[in-house]
């Protein structure tokens, strides 16, 4: 009974969470974005379907760093719009904020989700110029089953895919945010969000868990992460986060988690907090970054 109420408070929880969906040709009127947009560039194709990002600019003239949102919605579900509060406060504190899409499962299992994450990465990196992004400040911010395929593209950058043209050494990233995301998908037990994502239960793949698991993906390539989680959140439990953050201390990679009172949901549509923190950290993150390519005697 527990599995089976908690496959249902997963599909409801995240893939039903509220959203000002647009229609293809409906712009974006938020009076918080800060600068210009550009809406359903596509920034891949794949059979057939193109994958469609929305693109944020900060009212600066010099390159800024860049920040790929990846939004939730138990793997199978969802659109970039979920992630556009998140996107208006990056692009208000100066980032280029790159809002995508990615293919869902079932239809397209895993590890297709990462490969599309990491093209974005890619297609970013590529068009850096265009865009105003310095191509050596991207991080990856995901929220859910995004933050966990964040973390994964993260952790293993590049795509197999030979369509992808996406060697590694260009879609890695500098930085990751990750909320309430799951990160070990053995806690779960057989739910049918997995059987969608991975198209085998816990039993029949057990290998296959332990690939997609975050908490096992991680090492010392993995780029600084930060972490918040509600600690009421009964769909991802905390301990997800709290094990990713064992995980990411043992490889030595710089990670904080912040964690509160809120739940899965109301962390998703309300909670401004961590928002606000993980921003601080990607601005340090990126702030050392040029510290340490700064060319000696110079600050």
């Amino acid at each position: 009974m527990r599995r089976f109420l908690l496959a249902t408070f997963f599909l409801l929880s995240l893939g039903c969470q509220p959203g000002q969906h647009r229609s293809s040709s409906e712009a974006i009127q938020d009076p918080n974005a800060g600068g210009p947009v550009r809406e359903e560039i596509a920034y891949a194709q794949r059979e057939g379907v193109p994958l469609l990002a929305d693109v944020y600019r900060p009212d600066r003239n010099s390159k800024a760093p860049a920040v790929i949102l990846v939004h939730g919605g138990s793997w199978s579900r969802g659109k970039r719009d979920r992630m556009d509060r998140v996107a208006a406060r990056a692009v208000e504190r100066g980032f280029v904020v790159v809002n995508i899409e990615y293919r869902l499962a079932p239809e397209h299992r895993y590890p297709r989700g990462v490969e599309d994450i990491s093209t974005a990465v890619c297609w970013t990196r590529r068009n850096a110029a265009s865009l105003g992004v310095d191509p050596e400040q991207i991080a990856l911010w995901g929220y859910s089953a995004g933050g966990h395929l964040s973390v994964l593209a993260a952790s293993r950058p590049g795509s197999p895919n030979a369509e992808d043209d996406c060697p590694p050494e260009q879609a890695r990233v500098q930085a990751c945010v990750a909320g309430s995301a799951p990160s070990d998908l053995r806690l779960f037990g057989d739910i049918q969000p997995l059987r969608a994502l991975l198209g085998a239960g816990p039993d029949e793949a057990p290998e296959l868990y332990e690939e997609a698991s975050t908490t096992l993906a991680v090492g010392e390539q993995t780029p600084p992460t930060f972490l918040y989680h509600g600690r009421t959140d009964w769909i991802v439990d905390v301990e997800h986060s709290r094990r990713l953050r064992g995980s990411l201390e043992s490889a030595g990679v710089p990670v904080e988690l912040v964690e509160n009172d809120r739940g899965h949901f109301s962390q998703a549509v309300f909670a401004e907090e961590p928002i606000e923190k993980a921003l601080d950290f990607l601005e340090q993150q990126f702030a050392d970054s040029d510290e340490k390519a700064a060319p000696p005697g110079l600050e």
